[in-house]
């Protein structure tokens, strides 16, 4: 088999280990920032079904939809550069599963290769228990000549960001290929990978330490301790002895260690001797035949009781290094996690769940490097000999590289026909529900899982790493011009007309001599969908004959939930031209409140134009940081103000029974135009929103009866001091728990 590339020195590797953060001196040549409030179709596609096999090839048991139910977005998440894309699995029956999800690509529109930085920013805020999983990865966009497919894995998939939640502490990066070409044909036997684990807490590759520790039953004096180690050995570890089994001295210490039998001359006393490594020498665990703890040669540990930080298998325990047989043997837990942790404290550090991180890789031509937070984690080389030696043979090991864990692979040039990491690939975002096949990574769901489980993704972004790279991007859209009208040709609606050529649309297409005319009644609206949310200065309408004397002009993001931000009460026809409106939406409408004549209300043109005013500040939450009390407090730990701390990882939750309330205390009488809930999975299904300005006499503003958690945004028209939350009837058979109470 002929090779293209030259084999390189891995030294030359530690000169890339700081580029990763490096992107503000790289181009930035695409993005999506999520902010506009809907799914670019010209760059993403919706993934809907079941996929490979009926379970996405991976034994998923997951249905993915087009629904807002899975597939939405959200603004204002703390910690969020901008809005969020929002990709939800719920446990919910429909069409013939138990579960649904969201799943998103970029095949046939955007796709990247070699010499590229990828990454995303994600939060996978709601993934914490056994059977949920999100991934951000990429598969091959190219096709051989000839064929008109590529076959998996020969064409590659490159995993960027595998977070599970039954290992919730660590992120995995892999990558997948074939061994042989197989004519582009599947073979249940031909794949190879190639993944190392990203700790959070460590901010690099894992290595957890082990123990294993020999009780002699009083304090003695020891001279030697002599460990026979199995092929998995330590590379850093230390002999230490204590009297209470909880202080330790250090007796011997070393970060040579190369197997074998070490026997090693010590002198101190204890009635506790242990082995305490802080760094394996393969990808393995530390495994011993034997410790044998000497004094005055005579072996203490002999069968003396042994306890161990962790057992790879009830028939590798602790006791097998103390029972005088070289056959069996004590062995730890593996380098990489397994299962288990779960779920995670709401706000630990320490798990991938707890916020935003950002996931990458730079795509160079001869390796892809994999980095959680500038921190590069995993470096695949992408042919023999580039890393390790040339000898056909896919090799990997964690190295310590500038001081950090680096799992160094190769390789996946395994034939001439087709290199798969030498092509274009597209972006996946995708979420899903594990099932009890065991060949689902992450493991099937466990009944404890809670839904809905959000995943939010601030923005993807792509640089130019090196000036080689060839993208596929299309072709950028004009920016607006600040002084065009933004509505013209847009979709619009309205509650009524008068015929069907005067409809909404005929007020939007840039015609003087068309018009929309209402039904001749009072309360009539026409409406126009921007496609995305632009900061919009001013509106003008020029009138027909059939005027509003009175009308207000509303702003929304949705569609549905509408603000007033002007309201006209001295119409008087002609031309209104309504500036300094200074607000930020997608969708704007006007409302007749009074016409002026006997007839409808009639525009020849709605005309907005956007660009050329600031935005408008961000509304400040009024319940962030202020006094809060509730009802009920679940276990003594999720407390009130966790609600109202601005911090979207804590929450509130009350006990398992109705009524259950949260009230805030805004410090004085305001003025309330929304309240925004962010429900954890256990949500109320009916609930009012009630004000009081002493904290006792309550007022209801807003009823909720239909209630199905995530997100809920409630227009309000009143004031109070006091803003509270009464929950009536529970969505689950937990209590009513919120990440968020937000007041505006």
């Amino acid at each position: 088999m002929i090779r293209t590339m030259k084999g390189r020195p891995l030294a030359a590797a530690l000169v890339s280990i700081g580029m990763a953060g490096s992107a503000g001196a790289q181009t930035l040549i695409w993005s999506d920032e999520f902010n506009s409030g809907s799914l670019d179709e010209t760059v993403w596609n919706i993934e809907t079904g079941t996929g490979i096999n009926g379970n996405w090839g991976t034994g998923q048991l997951d249905r993915a939809t087009d629904r807002a139910e899975n597939l939405s977005f959200i603004n204002g998440v703390p910690g969020a550069d901008g809005g969020v894309l929002s990709i939800t699995t719920r446990n919910e029956f429909y069409i013939d599963r138990d579960f649904t999800s969201g799943r998103i690509n970029t095949q046939g529109n955007v796709a990247f290769g070699p010499g590229h930085k990828i990454e995303a920013r994600v939060w996978p805020r709601d993934v914490r228990y056994q059977g949920q999983g999100f991934a951000f990865w990429m598969m091959p966009n190219e096709i051989p000549a000839g064929f008109d497919h590529i076959m998996w894995p020969q064409g590659g998939e490159v995993d960027i960001m595998e977070y599970v939640g039954s290992i919730p502490y660590h992120n995995l990066a892999t990558v997948h290929y074939a061994w042989f070409w197989e004519n582009n044909e599947y073979q249940d036997w031909n794949h190879g990978h190639l993944g190392g684990y990203y700790s959070y807490r460590d901010q690099q590759g894992p290595d957890e330490p082990e123990w294993i520790s020999v009780d002699l039953g009083q304090s003695t004096a020891i001279d030697q301790v002599v460990l026979h180690w199995e092929g998995a050995f330590g590379k850093s570890y230390k002999i230490q002895v204590s009297d209470d089994n909880s202080h330790w001295t250090d007796l011997y210490s070393t970060d040579s260690g190369d197997g074998g039998t070490d026997t090693l001359n010590v002198s101190g006393s204890g009635r506790y001797v242990r082995m305490y490594g802080t760094e394996r020498a393969t990808e393995w665990s530390y495994s011993l035949f034997e410790m044998e703890v000497f004094s005055g040669g005579v072996n203490l540990a002999y069968a003396r009781p042994v306890s161990t930080s962790s057992n790879q298998a009830s028939d590798l325990a602790g006791n097998n290094a103390v029972d005088g047989e070289y056959s069996t043997r004590w062995s730890s837990n593996l380098r990489n996690p397994g299962y288990g942790g779960y779920p995670p404290m709401a706000g630990d550090p320490d798990a991938g769940s707890s916020g935003f991180h950002t996931y990458g890789i730079n795509w160079h031509q001869d390796r892809i490097e994999f980095y959680v937070d500038d921190n590069v984690y995993h470096i695949h080389y992408l042919n023999d000999g580039d890393a390790y030696g040339l000898d056909d043979n896919d090799e990997a090991h964690t190295q310590n590289m500038d001081g950090r864990r680096v799992y160094v692979s190769e390789f996946s040039n395994h034939f001439d026909e087709w290199h798969p990491f030498e092509r274009q690939m597209y972006l996946i975002l995708s979420a899903g529900v594990g099932g009890p096949s065991g060949y689902t990574y992450g493991g099937g769901i466990v009944p404890e899982a809670q839904f809905p489980a959000s995943v939010l993704v601030d923005w993807v972004r792509v640089y130019d790493l090196d000036g080689t790279g060839e993208p596929t991007i299309p072709d950028p859209e004009p920016e607006p011009n600040p002084v065009d009208n933004v509505a013209l040709g847009k979709p619009a609606s309205a509650s009524s007309r008068e015929s069907d050529a005067m409809n909404a649309a005929a007020a939007v297409d840039g015609n003087g001599e068309t018009r929309w005319a209402s039904a001749w009644s009072d309360g009539e609206w026409m409406a126009v969908d921007l496609g995305a949310a632009y900061a919009i200065d001013r509106v003008e309408l020029t009138w027909e004959a059939a005027y509003a004397s009175a009308y207000r002009i509303q702003i929304s993001d949705d569609g549905q939930a509408w603000q007033t931000v002007r309201t006209v009460t001295d119409g008087d026809g002609g031309e209104d031209i309504l500036h300094s409106l200074n607000v930020t939406g997608r969708h704007l409408r006007i409302v007749v409140d009074q016409r002026a004549t006997g007839y409808g209300a009639s525009l020849w043109e709605m005309e907005i134009y956007a660009g050329d005013s600031t935005s408008p500040e961000p509304l400040a939450d009024k319940a962030q940081g202020q006094p809060v009390s509730a009802s009920s407090v679940e276990g003594g730990y999720w407390f009130a103000e966790y609600a109202v701390d601005g911090n979207p990882a804590t929450r509130w939750s009350s006990d398992a029974s109705d009524p259950q309330w949260i009230s805030v205390d805004l410090g004085s009488v305001q003025p309330l135009s929304k309240i925004v809930l962010d429900w954890e999975a256990a949500y109320g299904s009916s609930y009012e929103i009630q004000v009081s300005n002493d904290g006792s006499s309550w007022n209801t503003l807003a009823i909720a009866t239909n209630g199905d958690g995530g997100r809920d945004e409630i227009a309000l028209a009143g004031s109070g001091r006091y803003v509270r939350v009464l929950g009536t009837e529970r969505g689950t058979g937990y209590g009513y728990s919120l990440w968020t109470f937000e007041v505006y």
